[in-house]
């Protein structure tokens, strides 16, 4: 039972070297950047307002005291401003490559095809379009997010608040809302603007939205989901045997998920592949970005055969460790720890081999069939608690049915699903008030 939320990224469904693959950053790197549209690089012009004048996205926040004439122009207000919502949009085709999608939009989609990704231009009828990009390769969700809000640069702009408003799952797939309230100076006082994002965080094509202007949150939303629920492509990612997804709250607030594949590959060999991101309001101004993937091996008996697990946290990898299993219930890991190489051997305190999360959760829902109370004790794999060792886990029941798991200092109180993965949780080592809770989920283990 993996649950660890402080995603690596993951090119052809295994975890790789970070350094290898693509990013929103080297993304823009590669982009002329020549137009509003062409690259992630130009979205940075609209989002600071230097020389004197403000984005399109921004509303002047402020200026000089109104010249005493009666025709002088209202002050302006924020609140009604961020109000404002676009009339209802059509649908609107998108194609590109081999894929295909529908947009609500004022006019047809611009789509430029990049290298590694596919830029859309979707106007709103407003002074801003909506900016969307689908990659090819899978990307760690909590990096983009934090690349994105990186580019209100703070030596030009004063972001006065980001907040997560919204994560679900479409197609499978979770996605992430992130919006990012700023003042700009202009010749004319600050001017507020309000940088909003969506993250689709699927296997095979991740998608991003971003829209740069005060105000049009729902219409943002509306859009994104749209985008993200139609989208169909003919090299989508192997739909997966069973997949679940968890959100985490603290109070009403979303802070960041876990999504599980059990997948089989064309030889048989059984994976289970966890992503996790979780973004935490530090502050009003910032988040606390965290990213975990785990890509674990299973053998016919539903052990542990292998695997690597990647965590990263404000960008910088706090571990990569891979794990093999040896002879005579021995395990071996090597990898990195904070920048530190680490390698060794362990062994289960039962002399056994590590239950991988199907096999816990079977165990887990055979206990449940039974009335009363249990207490299943194991050892498990958590390279974020310690690489070099197993953890002491405990599923406890007791009489009144509610399942308390402890592992090392964390503790978690609530409910097991009847299939034996995580229901309902509240996570005690945590914030006050931080919950997990699951929101999707399709097949059997």
């Amino acid at each position: 039972m993996a649950i660890s939320i402080p995603a690596a990224r993951l090119d052809g469904d295994l975890l790789s070297s970070r350094d290898a693959t693509s990013s929103p950053r080297r993304a823009r790197g590669r982009s002329p950047g020549a137009s509003r549209g062409a690259a992630l690089l130009a979205l940075a012009l609209p989002l600071v307002a230097g020389c004197g004048g403000a984005s399109a996205g921004a509303a002047s926040a402020e200026g000089p005291a109104p010249a005493p004439e009666p025709a002088a122009k209202e002050p302006f207000d924020l609140e009604k401003a961020l109000a404002r919502e676009a009339d209802e949009l059509p649908a609107r085709e998108v194609r590109a490559a081999d894929w295909s999608a529908r947009a609500f939009g004022a006019g047809a989609p611009k789509v430029e095809q990049k290298d590694g990704f596919v830029a859309i231009a979707i106007p709103l009828g407003t002074a801003n379009a909506v900016e969307c990009f689908v990659y090819n390769t899978m990307l760690d969700s909590g990096e983009v997010m934090r690349n994105f809000i990186e580019l209100l640069d703070p030596g030009k702009v004063e972001v006065s608040r980001v907040v997560p408003w919204e994560i679900s799952v479409h197609r499978e797939s979770p996605a992430v809302f992130v919006q990012a309230l700023y003042l700009a100076p202009t010749g004319a006082g600050k001017a507020a603007g309000l940088l909003k994002i969506a993250l689709h965080a699927d296997r095979a094509h991740p998608i991003a939205c971003l829209h740069d202007e005060v105000g049009y949150v729902r219409t943002f939303e509306r859009l994104a989901k749209g985008l993200f629920d139609s989208f169909e492509s003919k090299s989508a990612a192997p739909k997966a045997g069973y997949t679940d997804t968890m959100i985490l709250r603290i109070g009403k607030v979303p802070v960041g998920f876990e999504t599980n594949d059990l997948l089989e590959d064309e030889d048989g060999q059984r994976r289970w592949l966890s992503r996790s991101a979780l973004l935490v309001p530090r502050d009003p101004r910032t988040l606390h970005i965290e990213d975990d993937a785990s890509n674990v091996f299973i053998d016919p008996e539903g052990r542990v055969k292998g695997g690597i697990w990647i965590e990263t946290s404000q960008g910088k990898v706090n571990h990569r460790i891979e794990l093999t299993q040896k002879k005579n219930f021995q395990y071996e890991y090597a990898g990195e720890v904070e920048g530190k190489k680490v390698q060794g051997t362990f062994s289960l305190a039962a002399k056994a081999w590590l239950a991988s999360p199907v096999a816990t959760a079977s165990e887990l829902a055979r206990r449940l069939r039974k009335k009363g109370g249990f207490d299943l004790k194991q050892q498990e794999y958590a390279p974020s608690i310690d690489p070099t060792k197993p953890v002491d886990v405990q599923y406890l029941r007791d009489a009144s049915g509610a399942v308390t798991v402890n592992a090392s200092s964390m503790r978690l109180v609530g409910s097991l699903a009847p299939d034996g993965r995580p229901e309902s949780f509240e996570v005690s080592s945590g914030p006050p008030g931080l919950t997990l809770q699951r929101v999707y989920t399709r097949g059997k283990l």
